[in-house]
């Protein structure tokens, strides 16, 4: 797996994300989520999203890494209103992940970000997490994104960005080269969408000598093509996926030519 850094943290660039894959009952369907962290550890995906508005996901993921939690990563969230309420949040996710240390420590949508970040870096200053970051999923948060941004007080953000969703294109990633923040990338397949809803077969001929040899690995590759991004965050039920997403992250940096063709080309297949 090809890593990169994410500020001055070296990260794989594909990692998990858990929203759906680890919101499940504590003893339903464990057995597959070992199976699906035994391919994170196989492919190299071993940087993990997850937050507190995923339910049970974070008690599902510390009950899976049992054992292997020292071959991860951990990225979560504090999603909460008000300050004891978000420090109590914040322990509990430790507790769940059983670990004492988080490597990304994120504000959830940002949701009341001024009182939290104090705490996080307090906690940062103590050496329990290495990075302070911000999430939001859409387009119309991107301006308060922005102003957090530019306060330096955070080292990453967490953003959606795919082949039909380029609107941090215009300002977002330019504003994070700048700064020097890092950039993990939720969404790249459009939570499956865009592997799934396709209206015609896509072509892969032309990709086949890079090395690409399905369609989610092409649209993977597209989003790693832009160097300023720093990491993505799939999800997937399934533990062979896992194996076949890790694909793209071994591969060079996508030809512009071969970028160009996907996005044709997705033009071309989810269109009816």
């Amino acid at each position: 797996m090809n890593t990169r850094m994410l500020v001055d943290l070296e990260v794989p660039v594909i990692g998990m994300g858990s929203a759906n894959t680890f919101n499940v009952e504590a003893e339903e369907g464990l057995d597959v989520r070992r199976r699906i962290i035994d391919s994170c550890i196989t492919s190299g995906s071993t940087f993990i999203d997850t937050s507190p508005m995923y339910e049970r996901a974070e008690k599902a993921l510390g009950m899976s890494m049992e054992g292997k939690a020292d071959q991860f990563q951990f990225a979560t969230k504090v999603w909460a209103v008000g300050k004891e309420t978000g420090r109590r949040q914040i322990a509990r996710s430790f507790e769940l992940l059983k670990t004492d240390h988080v490597h990304v420590f994120q504000i959830h949508n940002m949701v009341d970000w001024r009182t939290h970040l104090p705490y996080l870096e307090e906690l940062r200053e103590g050496g329990k997490i290495d990075l302070i970051g911000i999430s939001y999923t859409f387009p119309p948060g991107f301006p308060e994104m922005m102003e957090i941004m530019k306060t330096r007080r955070i080292h990453t953000i967490q953003i959606s960005y795919n082949i039909l969703e380029r609107e941090a294109e215009e300002e977002m990633l330019p504003l994070a080269e700048e700064l020097g923040i890092g950039v993990i990338v939720m969404r790249p397949l459009a939570s499956g969408a865009l592997a799934k809803d396709v209206a015609h077969q896509p072509d892969l001929t032309p990709l086949a000598e890079f090395g690409i040899t399905t369609w989610p690995q092409a649209l993977l590759a597209w989003v790693l093509a832009d160097p300023r991004v720093s990491i993505l965050i799939p999800s997937s039920t399934r533990p062979e996926r896992i194996l076949q997403n890790a694909v793209a992250g071994t591969l060079p940096t996508l030809p512009n030519e071969l970028r160009e063709y996907i996005s044709k080309e997705a033009q071309r297949c989810l269109n009816s």
